[in-house]
């Protein structure tokens, strides 16, 4: 917070207020410091947890040591100030990093409107019909216990697709499959994915597989295989569209804190059926997008490397 701000703030008591001396510490390093002392995990062995919850040993974490920049055996301000202006460079890389991976999901979003339209309302007059009218077959997943580390095939599960229909394979879990099983659990380039179990916010997830290589699919996942991939990512636009997310959720059924759609279900669920020749043209361009996504991860990689670099350096005397 701004320290000659006026503007008034209240803090509940899960928040310790740190008010600092201006004439030996600048705030906003000694923010950086603090964030980076929590993030080296300096603050993991002064915590106590009491019914679930953690608490930090104030008195304790009040001792840690910190490296202030000192010049002629006073608190140099203005090398504080230094960094911390570099630091706020950095963390602005990483906001405008973050907004234009936002109006990349939105760009695509408006193209699909536009070359379709919302199906409430069919502008371009497309013929209505279901799902099942663009698939070739449903199959359910695998129910096959995945080991962390063995097996000849990564899993999917339902935590790696996100609710945008992207994917996360950050964590995958490894299982054997015989032929006959690899026939039925393996999803290969251009096949959906759909999550049919979970939280009545998150069922229905629905996300178009595009690596070379196959992968199993677990129980809470359902395989639609299509004709081509240009039907899949239309399907897939569709089920991750405001329509699509709004009927899953009124479509759902929820049993003990969870909810489920069935294959049968997910096969009745309406769609337009416009022209194969423009499902063609929308995948061309989800590629473009997707290659676009790509470039934007590495250049994200790179900015947090940089970012957590720079932290390294402000706090060893480095900069």
């Amino acid at each position: 917070f701004d320290l000659y701000s006026k503007k008034k703030y209240y803090f509940c008591n899960f928040i310790q207020c740190l008010r600092t001396n201006p004439d030996k510490v600048n705030s906003k390093f000694l923010f950086y410091i603090l964030k980076f002392l929590y993030f080296r995990g300096s603050t993991n062995n002064l915590q106590n947890q009491t019914t679930g919850l953690r608490n930090l040993k104030l008195k304790e974490y009040s001792k840690l040591k910190i490296p202030i920049p000192y010049k002629d055996n006073k608190p140099d301000l203005e090398t504080q100030k230094r960094i911390v202006e570099k630091l706020e460079l950095a963390e602005k890389l990483k906001e405008n990093r973050e907004k234009a991976d936002e109006l990349t999901r939105e760009y695509l979003n408006s193209v699909f409107l536009d070359m379709f339209g919302d199906i409430n309302y069919n502008p371009h007059n497309f013929k209505i019909g279901t799902i099942r009218d663009l698939i070739i077959k449903s199959q359910y997943g695998s129910g096959k216990k995945a080991d962390e580390n063995n097996g000849e095939f990564p899993m999917l599960r339902m935590n790696n697709i996100n609710y945008d229909g992207s994917w996360d394979f950050t964590s995958l879990k490894y299982v054997d499959l015989d032929k006959n099983e690899q026939e039925k659990y393996l999803v290969y380039k251009g096949e959906l994915l759909f999550n049919r179990t979970n939280s009545k916010e998150l069922v229905g997830k629905t996300a178009v597989y595009r690596k070379n290589t196959p992968m199993a699919y677990a129980g809470y996942l359902i395989k639609l295989k299509t004709k081509n991939k240009a039907i899949s990512e239309f399907i897939s636009a569709h089920l991750n569209s405001k329509y699509g997310k709004k009927y899953l959720l009124l479509k759902c059924k929820s049993i003990v804190g969870m909810a489920n759609i069935n294959a049968q279900e997910i096969q009745e669920t309406p769609i337009l059926l416009p022209p194969e020749f423009l499902m063609e043209k929308y995948e061309k361009i989800v590629e473009q997008v997707e290659q676009l996504k790509q470039n934007q991860q590495k250049s994200k990689k790179e900015i947090n490397n940089l970012y957590n670099k720079l932290m390294q350096q402000a706090f060893n005397g480095e900069l």
